[in-house]
C-alpha cells in the first residue's frame, strides 16, 4: 500500500535499533519490513505481538549482513485494527516494538443489479404462475384420483399401479415444465 516499513540497525551503537512509531498496511496486502544495517552483521528475532488475527507470521530469526527485505502476508478479511512488530537484538537483551495498523480498503459504492433476484417493481400478474404450468399437475392427480376411487370400488389392483404411475409421470411433468 505504501512506504516499507525501514528499521534501522547499529546506527547509533552496537545493537541499537530504530523503528518508525506506526506503520500501515492494508488487508489483503503484504507488509514489507526493509532492515537497513549500519555496523558489523548481526542475528535478529522479528517477532509479531497479538497478530494472530491479522497474519500468519510469528516470529522468524533473521541475519542482517547489510541490507535484508521481508515480506509480512496480512490476511486478505483480517480486521481494521493494530499488532506489534517487535524487533529483539543482542541475544535478547534489547527489543523495540514497532506498531503495525490494519487498515480495510473502503467498499464500492455502486452495486449492479443481480439477474438472479426478482425484479420487484413489476406489476403482480406478471409474476403470476402461467395456467400452462399447472395444467399438467392438475390433470393428472385428478386422473389419479379417479383411478384410486374406482380401485376402491373394483379391488383391481391395476388402477392402483397405473394411477401411481400417473403421478410420478405428473410429478416429472410439473418439475420439467418449471426449469
Amino acid at each position: 500500500m505504501g512506504e516499507p516499513c525501514t528499521i534501522h540497525l547499529n546506527n547509533r551503537h552496537i545493537n541499537s535499533v530504530e523503528v518508525p512509531k506506526i506503520t500501515r498496511v492494508a488487508a489483503g496486502e503484504n507488509l514489507y519490513i526493509k532492515f537497513m544495517n549500519h555496523g558489523a552483521p548481526m542475528h535478529l528475532t522479528l517477532r509479531a505481538v497479538n497478530g494472530n488475527k491479522f497474519t500468519d507470521f510469528f516470529h522468524a530469526n533473521i541475519y542482517v549482513p547489510d541490507f535484508q527485505k521481508i515480506k509480512i502476508p496480512i490476511k486478505e478479511f483480517a480486521p481494521e485494527g493494530t499488532f506489534i512488530v517487535e524487533v529483539i537484538v543482542g541475544y535478547g537483551m534489547h527489543a523495540e516494538q514497532c506498531e503495525i495498523e490494519v487498515i480495510r480498503p473502503p467498499a464500492p459504492k455502486d452495486f449492479s443489479e443481480s439477474p438472479d433476484l426478482p425484479d420487484l417493481d413489476r406489476p403482480e400478474h406478471d409474476r403470476a404462475v402461467p395456467v400452462m404450468q399447472l395444467l399438467p399437475v392438475v390433470l393428472t392427480v385428478a386422473l389419479s384420483i379417479f383411478l384410486y376411487i374406482l380401485w376402491f370400488v373394483t379391488e383391481a389392483e391395476i388402477y392402483n399401479y397405473v394411477a401411481y404411475v400417473l403421478m410420478i409421470l405428473g410429478v416429472a411433468a410439473a418439475w420439467s415444465s418449471r426449469r
